[in-house]
């Protein structure tokens, strides 16, 4: 009897457990590889970027960046990486992208992409997938990159001064030498005046 009971407890715990789990495995973060520029396994030039097109879904805000390794060992010298991609709540494309510039070739066999939390930035999940990458010593010729590259350095561009705010710029300019040519010629006025009258003075006595 006391074994059925116990039997019993012990399914009803389970039953609680699976229940209890169910919302984390809704909120499960995923992260779909879309496209690179350029393709995985090629020859990459001095600093050349190669660039990561990737979608996440997530129940929040999120961070991703970018690594890359090579038989398990974090590559890091004479490299750099994109800043992480700011990815909102829900479904969002991201792109990130690493280089290298060392004086010796540069091999990587995967990349991987760390999924952040955008508050806390403690690691919410990681991805990887296999590449055969080697950055040469070579300056890199001229290449016309990916429609969706372009897109990503348009947008991420730094911002110039619109035409209508250079020429405010430029009519400020002026105004301010108009001023101060006004307030030169009125104080050059009142010293003339101030000294014909004290040379009538002068006459006088």
């Amino acid at each position: 009897m006391r074994d059925s009971r116990l039997i019993d407890a012990l399914r009803l715990m389970v039953f609680a457990a699976l229940l209890l789990a169910q919302p984390l495995a809704a909120a499960t973060t995923e992260l779909k590889i879309l496209a690179t520029d350029p393709a995985p396994d090629v020859l990459l030039a001095r600093a050349q970027p190669f660039f990561v097109r990737f979608e996440v879904t997530n129940t929040a805000e999120s961070s991703v960046s970018v690594s890359g390794r090579y038989k398990g060992a974090l590559a890091v010298d004479q490299g750099g990486v994109s800043a992480p991609a700011r990815m909102k709540a829900g479904h969002d494309v991201g792109v990130v992208s690493l280089f290298y510039w060392g004086e010796k070739p540069t091999r990587l066999d995967e990349v991987r992409l760390q999924i952040r939390d955008a508050g806390s930035s403690a690691l919410i999940a990681e991805y990887a997938f296999p590449v055969s990458l080697t950055w040469l010593t070579d300056d890199a010729p001229p290449r016309e990159p990916a429609a969706w590259v372009k897109e990503w350095q348009r947008l991420h561009a730094p911002r110039t001064a619109t035409p209508a705010a250079e020429n405010s710029f430029g009519n400020g300019i002026w105004i301010a030498l108009a001023a101060a040519t006004l307030l030169a010629a009125a104080a050059v006025g009142v010293w003339l005046r101030r000294r014909a009258r004290a040379g009538d003075d002068a006459k006088h006595r």
